[in-house]
């Protein structure tokens, strides 16, 4: 009979672990309204928030070439952003910072950092905990719209916001 209940026992925390996320449960961190610090970024997939948040938002501000610093369009729209997520304070977003196709790997990473960065530092400005917030570079490694354009590289020089 010990045998039986530790069997299960085992099974039920095995699968418990296996578990999918479901509402975003695992990305909160101690109850505190910010990110859990043992979630993986990259990891992240769409949930039914982040179709809310892009349906009440633009979700991506766009930036000049070689630059991180935000314009008046940027502004207007992260202050949408901020406004809704003050509205609804225990959805977590991340920025994803992202460049053109040109220069090196390693410059693209820096100002796709740069970017999202700069993009947070607003968000914080406005009101919104640090906690709440991610950020991630994909560089020119991920780009919006492909191609070797003015037109696609514009598209491509941006950070956008993900909600979870």
């Amino acid at each position: 009979m010990l045998k039986r209940i530790l069997a299960v026992v085992c099974a039920v925390s095995f699968l418990s672990a296996c578990a999918s996320q479901k509402d975003g449960a695992d990305l909160y961190g101690n109850g505190q309204g910010g990110w859990n610090d043992n979630v993986n970024i990259s990891d992240l997939q769409d949930t039914a928030m982040t179709q809310k948040f892009k349906d009440a938002n633009q979700n991506v501000v766009y930036f000049a070439l070689d630059s991180s610093s935000l314009d008046g369009d940027s502004k207007a729209v992260l202050s949408q952003q901020a406004e809704w997520l003050k509205a609804n304070p225990r959805v977590l977003i991340v920025i994803e910072g992202r460049c053109d196709e040109r220069g090196t790997e390693e410059y693209n990473l820096a100002l796709g950092e740069r970017r999202a960065d700069e993009a947070r530092r607003f968000l914080v400005m406005k009101g919104i905990s640090s906690d709440r917030i991610r950020i991630i570079s994909y560089g020119k490694e991920r780009p919006v719209v492909p191609g070797s354009t003015e037109e696609a590289w514009a598209k491509n020089r941006n950070a956008t916001t993900v909600a979870y």
